[in-house]
């Protein structure tokens, strides 16, 4: 249920309040700061275990929010936030950027750029590459990052396309060479043995099999250790996800969208003529749904159960290049060249976004990932890695 402050949190009020009020005026009177924290004092607190449809709720207003923000109850502010019911101006868009996300650039990170190609949630850490070979692996309870590879501009092409987690084994995948670290040893070590020596795509481990994605030398995969052409489906492949059962997601760029049973060797797609385009950017499987984006064509999600397919254009995701996808309990993410992240409710089909309103860093969204507690993590062409909190839906 909701109540008001204790006393103890009154004196806290009381004595923050001078500092917030520092920010807008060198010398308040005393008058203006007992307003200010009996103002303070007469906000009622949300706690997790309240009910979230009480009426009261929706008579709060951003001041309260700003005033638990200042007063250091961020959690609380945040819950006030969520319960707000108010014409969504600059000042709630401005608010919801400052609650909910926070943001790293490149040179925070220990990283020479700011165009961030690849991520991976691996526990407690968060991995990113960047376009010029730059490699970090960030500690988030530490805050902290450790720098493999800053990422100095070079003649080479060296992009990190995918970094991968398994057994242990850290995999960094990056334009002509294929990195390995041992977490346990702490050691790096470099593949000697792979079937093309540039232009290496993506990568994905499923049930002990290997497959590696190149552009222009087609779908390959490692069974012991030996490669193995798969001659379907053509030879620009440009994205791999592991689905459910063993199976191989293949977007291409030239051929369109292609599911692999890895275990029986079939292929399917979708419906014929419902995903027009065939340059296929990003894709994933969240339950029933494949979802995945294009290369100048917006975006689409495939209910493999019913064969309906739905296509989203520029008109819904605000430009028409998705570079990246990604989904969260019933929240569906498509993070685009220039109209940066757009969210679809798949329950009621309402959509929202996150964008420069919100003050993030970069509109271009390259890459994105979630992590164990439910946190979108975006890496951005230009701004660096943001973090979208998990607890801006009701996820």
């Amino acid at each position: 249920m909701m109540f008001l402050l204790s006393a103890a949190a009154l004196i806290f009020f009381s004595c923050t309040t001078e500092t917030v009020l520092s920010d807008t005026a060198e010398s308040p009177d005393e008058t203006e700061v007992h307003n200010q924290s009996v103002a303070a004092a007469e906000i009622p607190f949300i706690s997790e275990t309240d009910n979230i449809d009480d009426p009261l709720k929706s008579k709060t207003t951003l001041e309260e929010v700003s005033l638990l923000w200042h007063a250091g109850f961020h959690d609380d502010a945040r819950l006030r936030f969520n319960a707000e019911n108010t014409d969504k101006d600059d000042e709630w868009h401005l608010w919801r950027g400052r609650l909910f996300i926070e943001q790293w650039s490149g040179s925070d990170l220990g990283l020479a750029g700011e165009n961030i190609s690849a991520l991976l949630s691996d526990n407690d850490d968060i991995w990113a590459g960047t376009w010029t070979g730059g490699v970090i692996r960030f500690s988030v309870p530490l805050g902290t990052p450790t720098v493999w590879d800053p990422g100095l501009p070079s003649l080479a092409v060296r992009t990190v396309n995918r970094i991968l987690s398994d057994n242990g084994v850290v995999r960094v995948l990056r334009y002509a060479s294929l990195e390995r670290y041992n977490k346990r040893s702490g050691k790096w070590f470099t593949e000697t043995d792979l079937p093309a020596s540039d232009r290496l795509q993506d990568l994905c481990i499923i049930n002990n099999k290997t497959y590696l994605a190149t552009l222009g030398y087609g779908l390959w995969v490692k069974t012991g250790v030996n490669w193995q052409k798969i001659d379907y489906p053509g030879l620009f492949i440009n994205r791999l996800e592991e689905g459910d059962d063993g199976e191989l997601l293949v977007a291409t760029m030239d051929m369109g969208l292609f599911l692999y049973d890895t275990n029986n060797h079939s292929w399917t797609q979708p419906p014929s003529g419902r995903i027009s385009e065939k340059n296929i950017t990003s894709l994933i499987r969240e339950g029933k749904y494949i979802i995945g984006g294009t290369y100048g064509n917006g975006a689409f999600i495939w209910n493999t159960d019913n064969s309906d397919v739905k296509t989203f254009n520029r008109d819904t995701l605000g430009d028409p290049w998705v570079l990246a996808v990604a989904g969260i309990g019933h929240h569906f993410y498509f993070g685009t060249f220039g109209s940066g992240l757009n969210v679809l409710d798949i329950k009621s089909g309402e959509w929202d976004r996150i964008s420069l309103a919100e003050g993030i860093s970069s509109a271009d969204i390259a890459s994105l990932i979630k992590d164990n507690e439910g946190n979108l993590w975006a890496g951005t062409l230009g701004g660096g890695i943001i973090r979208v909190s998990g607890s801006i839906y009701d996820d």
